[in-house]
This record gives C-alpha cells, structure tokens and sequence, in this order.
C-alpha cells in the first residue's frame, strides 16, 4: 500500500489514477486522508476517480469534504461528487441533490436522480416522477426510474407502468419494469 500512497503525488495524472484505482479496488479505507487533497488535482479524471473512491470507502464525516464540489465547473465532477454523496447515503445534502435534477448538464441531472434514490427518502418521489415522464435525456429518464424502484413508493406506480408502455427508449423501459417489480415485492417506502 505504500507504493501506492506515494503514487498519488506523482507527476503523472495516468499513474496517480492507477493508484486511487488501486485503492478504491482494495478497499484501503485507510488511504482515505491522502486521497482527500486530490478531490482539488489538476487532473479532472483524477478528481472523478478520488470522488467515487471516497463514495465507496467514506463515511458521513469523508462527505462533508465533498460538499464544495458540487459546485465545480466541470460537470463530470458534479456527477460524481453527486453519486458519491448518495453511496455514502449522505441525507443532509438532499435539498441540493433535488436542485441538481435541474442542472443543464445531462450527466448531473442523471447523477442527481441516482443519488436520490440511494437515499431512499420519500420526499424524492414527486421531484422524480415528472424527470421519468419529461426529461429529454434517455439517461435521465431511466436513472429516475431506478431510484423510483429503490423508494419503493406507491405513487409511482402509475407514471412506471406509462414509462414501460410509453417510453422510446428500451433502457428506460426495462429499469421502469425492474422498479415496479421492486415496489410490487414490499414498499417499504410508504408515506410516513
């Protein structure tokens, strides 16, 4: 591992990806404070690679480092600070994260719908439901369909079923019949 925690101050952006690859792979949860600073490396690839590490190796207190790029230039980066704050189930965020599902950028609004769903709050649905029916990206479309799925709620119901008839896109239409099956199975994200 000690190879790799030095990998992450090379000069070459290809290497020093490989290496949060290679701890992200290898669960080094450890390595996570020498992986923080590179949340700011010049390189925007690097960036995404340490966000998404950090989504599956952090905790709530690894989020809260997180925040500020939420709101960087580059939209990949958005996405993927995004989906990192929803693996860590990080529910503080989650008027932001509705925010987002009005980016202009496709990939964060997909980002948006994926995190959402991670957190499995109800609160989600009604913002959700009108991205399945009307939003002009596939993507979009279909990661609001599985994080409908994910809640599990009733009112979904009806906008799935006209997403798995309607819908012109065949990915749409399956994640929207994975998620009626999901809420058909137990809906455990019933009105509180």
């Amino acid at each position: 591992m000690e190879l790799l925690i030095e990998q992450l101050s090379d000069v070459s952006a290809q290497v020093r990806l490989q290496a949060v690859e290679a701890l992200r792979l290898q669960r080094e949860v450890s390595a996570l404070p020498k992986l923080l600073p590179l949340l700011h490396d010049p390189d925007w690839w690097v960036r995404v690679a340490v966000a998404d590490a950090i989504g599956e190796l952090g905790d709530e207190g690894t989020a809260q480092t997180l925040l500020p790029d939420l709101h960087h230039a580059d939209p990949l980066v958005r996405s993927s600070v995004t989906l990192a704050l929803g693996r860590l189930r990080y529910k503080p965020n989650f008027e932001t994260m509705l925010a987002m599902l009005e980016d202009d950028h496709h990939w964060v609004r997909y980002a948006a719908a994926v995190a959402l769903g991670e957190l499995e709050d109800v609160r989600a649905v009604d913002a959700l439901i009108p991205l399945l029916a009307g939003d002009a990206d596939y993507l979009v479309r279909a990661g609001a369909a599985r994080s409908l799925g994910r809640i599990r709620h009733p009112k979904a119901i009806r906008p799935l079923r006209r997403a798995v008839v309607k819908d012109d896109n065949e990915l749409v239409r399956a994640d929207a019949l994975e998620a009626l099956r999901l809420i058909w199975n137990g809906s455990p994200g019933e009105e509180e």
